[in-house]
């Protein structure tokens, strides 16, 4: 198992990672024809996102009771897209913001949360037997 402070600085250096790659500027982006794949990436990372917080205010432990560290995470997760949208819309001439963007982080992070509680509940019965 991870010590906290491994979890925190996982957390702490994908956090880093996202933020970094939303905003510098791509000087020519690679150009493939899959309609909204941006969408996917949005949604991908900000699922990843929300499963590495939970696992830092969590310390990978299901307890009982996960709300608060699942609120915690994915609160964290959507605040963060959204000043990364804001950011790029209001400070960076190379990208702008996305509605559709923030869509797709939301998605991502609710996924990440019917996950974890699948997990939960998958854990709870498998040591009921």
């Amino acid at each position: 198992m991870l010590s906290k402070l491994k979890l925190f600085l996982i957390a702490i250096a994908y956090t880093v990672f996202v933020y970094v790659i939303s905003l510098v500027k791509v000087q020519s982006p690679v150009k493939i024809s899959i309609s909204n794949l941006d969408k996917v990436v949005h949604f991908g990372i900000y699922f990843i996102f929300t499963l590495v917080w939970f696992g830092y205010f969590s310390s990978l432990e299901f307890k009982k009771e996960i709300l608060k560290d699942v609120l915690k995470a994915s609160l964290f997760a959507f605040f963060v897209g959204i000043s990364i949208e804001l950011l790029q819309e209001f400070l960076r001439k190379a990208r702008s913001g996305d509605f559709y963007d923030v869509l797709a982080n939301s998605l991502g992070i609710l996924m990440a949360v019917v996950l974890l509680y699948q997990i939960k509940k998958y854990k709870e019965l498998k040591s009921v037997k």
